[in-house]
């Protein structure tokens, strides 16, 4: 593949922390089908060396790295690594990161500091370590993966909601200044619905069937979210919106909420999920608002 003016990914380094499962993983796969040198991250060795036999199969020469991206050291470690053993990183994805499906009142201290800390801070650390040498080489691209819920809200999943809207605003604010600094360095936002990881499917574990969002139709393959993702790198598109149509009349919904002052209303959170809170919680979600049509 070959990105803007031409460039070619064949033979960069691509750095995916939450590598060894998921939409990260299906990064490390895409990257290494465009000729990419992989580095993955990710917490356990045992599911990095995994993630590492898959990579291996494409032929193109792979690193783990073991990594709690909630660390600075860690990910400066990942950095030094990286660039011992593979060359100067040209893309970064930060895309480590957790969920919890409760009740605002039942999020403890903990959970609180725990998803700001991997969601939030996971990417702040990515951007610490990785950033000052992209600027420097005057090239490369960054993804943070936030999530649909960086644009909505979805009930019972306050601390995450928090999380995501903060790696929304933290990266559309950092695009704004390496272009106006003409840095060289692009960025873009991943901002999936459901996508078939086990980040929801460990928080319906045990839950009624009807909490598994994972049976919805617009749930997504990661290899689908990992291909929409190299279409933007090329492109330089900031926003990636995996589930477009299904998202854009909530989204609309939402926007047309706050110009016009008006509360929160069904229109505006996606049902697949609302369905998943209700059935985990016990709290019915999607039930007629009071006073709205």
């Amino acid at each position: 593949m070959t990105g803007r003016a031409g460039e070619t990914l064949q033979g960069k380094v691509a750095v995916i922390t939450g590598g060894a499962s998921g939409i990260g993983l299906a990064l490390a796969v895409e990257a290494a089908r465009n000729g990419m040198k992989v580095a993955l991250a990710d917490l356990s060795q045992e599911r990095l060396d995994e993630a590492k036999r898959i990579v291996d199969e494409i032929g193109v020469e792979t690193i783990t790295v073991p990594t709690d991206v909630s660390r600075l050291a860690d990910v400066q470690a990942l950095h030094d690594r990286t660039s011992e053993r593979l060359g100067p990183p040209w893309l970064v994805a930060n895309n480590a990161g957790i969920t919890k499906l409760a009740l605002t009142w039942d999020h403890t201290e903990a959970d609180w500091k725990r998803m700001f800390d991997i969601n939030v801070g996971g990417v702040v650390n990515g951007l610490l370590a990785f950033l000052p040498g992209l600027r420097e080489r005057r090239s490369g691209h960054i993804v943070n993966t936030a999530s649909a819920a960086g644009l909505l809200t979805i009930p019972a999943a306050s601390a995450y909601v928090a999380s995501k809207h903060a790696v929304v605003g933290l990266s559309e604010t950092l695009y704004r200044e390496l272009l106006a600094s003409h840095s060289g360095v692009g960025i873009s936002v991943l901002c999936p619905a459901l996508v078939k990881t086990n980040i929801m499917k460990n928080e319906a574990a045990g839950a009624p069937p009807s909490a598994d969002a994972m049976k919805s139709s617009h749930a997504m393959e990661p290899g689908d979210v990992a291909r929409q993702v190299f279409s933007a790198i090329t492109t330089r598109q900031f926003w990636i919106l995996t589930h477009a149509a299904q998202m854009e009349p909530h989204i609309r919904a939402r926007s047309e909420e706050i110009v016009n002052q008006v509360n929160p209303g069904q229109g505006s959170i996606d049902p697949d999920v609302a369905r998943s809170s209700s059935a985990i919680t016990g709290v019915d979600f999607l039930a007629p608002v009071p006073g709205r049509s």
